[in-house]
């Protein structure tokens, strides 16, 4: 009871007070609400908490009512639609009458409710306060500052408590890797937030390259968030925070112009890092699960599955679906673990024609940010930040879960209708 009037008070404060940091904060309470779990003596690394309605789902929705209350201070208040707004109304739309006619009500109007209260704010409330901010680049790397700092607290907690407890995988003899995060909290969200704080760190190296100081310190943050996102274990993480990169690399960006010095201090970071990670650790618990035979082959065994499952229901229920959480009483699965074969699942035709428009949106905002990468390198900013939440959607989660996705749209059509208005 102390534990959770605590953590209430802190988040509604951060709300209050900071609200771009308090997005951050209520994108990461699962972390947050599970600190109460950590066990230095016995962890269980494998070990998932059970739902928190309070903490978990009540909590969020207070702190965006106490964001929303803040935005209501300005003057005037704007808000521009986009075509996810319109995406979003359809998706809801769909939800609605799928639920309404499923053959699990109740259960599918919990779903609902989900993706109403817990994860389309992240798009809504991110996009209004940022478009009624006085400053949206300043807001921001304000924002990936606090992601870099709040994932290394957490990734540090994650690893003092594998290194004092002397963790070790129980079933290591049989094949099977430790995958690094904080007890009650399932690897993926945390992998997550050590990505997204690795990635900011980037960003912020190249904001800072001609401070030397606090260039060295970033750099050595870095190296410790990539050690951390490796003993994470989580191939669709790792693998979406490589396609990041990715994209950054492929846009020929004229700035920011890095001096050579930057350069050598980087490409000498990466060979000790390099060193470190080759020399000093555990090659088979970094990379285990990407080579491992049977954890391959039961990954890849599960996602065939999953869409062979998903194409009998969309072709045998084309033009109504089966409703949010059909699948499960259908599969072996709780649901595809896709994001496209979420809406062919749920919604039938209508959800192939939302899943491609959604695909043509996200070519379109690539294209936004390769036209305007020289006059707004925040553009590349977002869309890594984005595609590094996308490319995790393919193989993750379900619908309301998508939490970092909307918020990094939120984040991107902001700064997009900001632009525009120049």
């Amino acid at each position: 009871m102390l534990f959770t009037a605590t953590i209430f008070f802190i988040v509604f404060l951060i709300c209050y007070l900071r609200p771009h940091y308090g997005l951050v904060v209520l994108l990461n309470i699962n972390l947050i609400r599970n600190l109460i779990n950590i066990d230095i003596v016995n962890p269980c690394l494998k070990c998932t908490s059970e739902n928190d309605v309070v903490l978990g789902a009540l909590l969020p929705i207070l702190g965006f009512f106490i964001i929303i209350y803040r935005i209501s201070f300005s003057k005037k208040v704007v808000y521009s639609f986009d075509f996810f707004d319109y995406f979003i109304s359809a998706t809801l739309l769909l939800l609605i009458y799928t639920s309404a006619v499923s053959n699990h009500i109740y259960e599918s109007f919990e779903y609902t409710l989900r993706y109403i209260f817990l994860c389309i704010p992240f798009f809504v409330i991110t996009k209004l306060y940022f478009l009624n901010s006085k400053n949206f680049e300043n807001l921001l790397y304000k924002i990936l500052e606090f992601s870099m700092n709040f994932a290394l607290v957490f990734g540090l907690i994650a690893v003092v408590v594998v290194l004092v407890s002397g963790y070790e995988e129980e079933y290591a003899e049989y094949g099977v890797i430790m995958r690094l995060t904080i007890q009650g909290v399932h690897p993926i969200p945390f992998a997550q937030s050590i990505g997204l704080g690795l990635i900011s760190s980037l960003f912020l190296i190249l904001r800072n390259i001609k401070k030397q100081i606090k260039s060295n310190l970033l750099f050595f943050k870095t190296a410790l968030l990539t050690i951390i996102l490796l003993y994470t274990n989580t191939r669709g993480v790792i693998i979406s925070f490589v396609i990041s990169m990715f994209f950054v690399l492929v846009f020929s960006m004229k700035k920011p112009t890095i001096s050579k010095k930057i350069i050598s201090v980087f490409l000498i970071t990466t060979a000790l890092l390099s060193s470190v990670v080759l020399f000093l650790l555990d090659f088979e618990s970094l990379f285990g699960r990407f080579y491992s035979d049977e954890s391959a082959l039961i990954s890849v065994f599960l996602r065939f599955v999953s869409i062979e499952d998903s194409m009998d229901i969309f072709i045998n229920n084309l033009f109504t679906g089966i409703g949010p959480v059909g699948f499960s009483y259908i599969s072996d699965l709780p649901y595809p673990h896709n994001f496209v074969l979420d809406y062919l699942v749920f919604f039938g035709i209508f959800g192939l024609i939302a899943a491609l428009s959604f695909i043509i949106f996200s070519i379109d905002i690539l294209r936004v940010t390769n036209a305007y990468k020289e006059n707004n390198y925040l553009f590349v900013i977002l869309f890594s930040i984005f595609i590094f939440y996308a490319a995790e959607t393919q193989v993750s989660f379900t619908l309301w879960m998508h939490k970092g996705m909307y918020l990094a749209l939120g984040l991107f059509m902001a700064n997009y209708s900001i632009h525009k208005r120049r």
